[in-house]
């Protein structure tokens, strides 16, 4: 199976329940996958590394990215860093799975916000 084959079935399969677990052992729901046509080279003040593009983002608006060594790389906008997750587009599609939200719980910070 191609890069663009497993990363199209791995975005359709998954369609609404999606995530990942990073190196560093959380868990990251994914919001949205974009078609690999619709990727395009990113341009903005905050990314200061080599060419990359936006593939996706988590429910916290953090991004993943899919650098120019071919990596899937996890953009956490908070920590202003960025994350290996896979080596590569097909490597990152393979360890994406059905992510099951009904035990899912929401933590509120210290000033009462979810």
């Amino acid at each position: 199976m191609s890069q663009s084959d497993a990363f199209e079935t791995a975005r359709q399969k998954f369609f609404w329940h999606r995530a990942i677990s990073l190196p560093d052992g959380r868990l990251v729901e994914i919001a949205l996958l974009l078609r690999e046509a619709d990727w395009r080279p990113l341009d903005a003040h905050w990314w200061r590394e080599k060419q990359a593009s936006i593939i996706g983002a988590d429910v916290d608006g953090n991004f993943l990215l899919r650098h120019c060594d071919g990596s899937v790389r996890y953009w956490d906008h908070k920590a202003q860093a960025n994350l290996v997750v896979s080596a590569s587009v097909r490597d990152f599609a393979l360890q994406m799975r059905e992510h099951d939200r009904s035990n899912l719980s929401f933590k509120r910070t210290p000033d009462g916000a979810a």
